[in-house]
């Protein structure tokens, strides 16, 4: 799996620690009426995905093959609630964010009329944005060091995924959407390409989640290692 440099140091701070810039206080406001979706989102999205959806330290949201991945009801609550246990905040009012639900489905919207398009598959079965059967680690080990190890250590191409403070930072579907999609924008290549050249089936997908799930310390680790606090 060879990547552009610095792909993965994108994508640490991709689902984990990007805070908003200038995030606006919640609550209506001089802006509450915006509805044009270029001005939502480069207000409101922009300081972490990028200011074309690309090329932010956050998820890349303007490709085809990530919204072809995610449904449409599950992008419009990841943006109203947003992803307990990274620094993707929730964006609803009813949540404590600055947007009202139009103004979120002016993003959702927005996003596929502007971003969406036809994806060649290139004969690979589209994977499931989520799922809940079973990863085997030691397997999932394998294909790291097989598939992933050049890139995702320590002093490779793109940053230590496999690392425990990262993972302490990010969730099991943010792992895998990361594999599945990966960082066009940045060079890393999505699951079409991560199996030697060829697809990841689905049980890799799981494998390979599992095994990083696993190297992720105990919450009272990590509370221990900042100071204590708990």
């Amino acid at each position: 799996m060879r990547l552009a440099f610095g792909a993965v140091l994108c994508s640490l701070v991709l689902i984990a620690g990007c805070e908003p810039p200038g995030k606006p206080e919640a609550g209506p406001g001089e802006d509450a009426k915006v509805m044009d979706f270029k001005t939502l989102f480069a207000g409101n999205c922009s300081g972490c995905h990028g200011p074309d959806g690309q090329k932010g330290p956050g998820r890349i949201l303007n490709d085809p093959l990530y919204l072809a991945v995610i449904p449409k009801e599950a992008l419009q609550q990841v943006i109203e609630e947003g992803r307990p246990g990274t620094a993707m905040p929730p964006w609803s009012m009813k949540h404590g964010g600055p947007l009202d639900s139009g103004q979120i489905s002016a993003l959702v919207n927005g996003m596929e009329q502007n971003w969406a398009k036809p994806v060649d598959l290139k004969g690979a079965a589209l994977p499931a944005y989520s799922a809940s059967g079973d990863g085997d680690a030691d397997r999932g080990s394998k294909l790291f060091q097989r598939d992933c190890f050049a890139c995702h250590v320590t002093g490779g191409l793109a940053g230590p995924v496999n690392d425990g403070s990262y993972l302490a930072l990010t969730t099991n579907q943010n792992l895998r959407t990361s594999i599945i999609v990966g960082r066009p924008d940045l060079g890393m290549p999505d699951y079409r390409m991560l199996n030697i050249g060829k697809p990841l089936k689905e049980q890799d997908l799981l494998d390979l989640v599992t095994y990083l799930a696993a190297l992720r310390p105990a919450p009272e680790m990590v509370s221990g290692s900042q100071g204590g606090m708990k």
